[in-house]
């Protein structure tokens, strides 16, 4: 499943790019992350619960950090881990100066397995897209609290699954997120 967004930011994009690398901004601005430590260089561990409809569950996360050009661009990788399945994906993260501020464009790719994918990929796809928009969000208003979506609801394509599928990728992005901002 793929995951697009944009946001504009009032703030210079070397400050955005410092954000996006300070594990406590990011900790703070994922929703159910637990704890995030860096594990190595450009790696990351974190833990995440996240809930689905009445589903609830843990993710055991790693995190790299790729193709760095600050403070331009990178892309995340990430394998999230959880009783009910796994999810694999990464997502690409850039930040252009842009009417005096900083546009903070992302595009994801996550893939599940396991129970969750048996489940249903509706309830999983809209979860993972809420929980994306709710990390940007807060991120982008953490810096500048007037920071706003500026990309039309951009359209997420996925492949027929079931609900428990919503979940891992859910998971996994959020996961794939934190591990993104701490290598930064």
């Amino acid at each position: 499943m793929e995951i697009k967004g944009e946001y504009q930011i009032d703030a210079p994009r070397q400050a955005v790019w410092e954000a996006l690398n300070d594990p406590e901004m990011l900790k703070k601005c994922i929703p159910g992350c637990e704890s995030l430590e860096k594990v190595g260089d450009a790696k990351f561990a974190a833990k995440v619960t996240a809930a689905v409809g009445p589903v609830r569950a843990k993710f055991n996360t790693s995190l790299s950090l790729e193709d760095l050009n600050p403070p331009v661009s990178y892309r995340l990788v990430g394998e999230s881990k959880a009783a009910a399945g796994f999810g694999r994906g990464s997502a690409t993260v850039e930040l252009e100066e842009q009417d005096g501020g900083t546009l903070l464009r992302y595009d994801a790719d996550f893939k599940v397995g396991g129970k969750l994918a048996q489940v249903g990929s509706r309830l999983v796809m809209g979860a993972t897209k809420k929980t994306a928009d709710q990390f940007f969000s807060a991120f982008s208003k953490e810096l500048d609290p007037g920071a706003a979506r500026v990309d039309a609801a951009v359209e997420s394509t996925a492949e027929p699954s079931f609900p428990w599928t919503y979940v891992l990728s859910g998971a996994s992005f959020v996961v794939l997120l934190i591990w993104w901002f701490l290598l930064r």
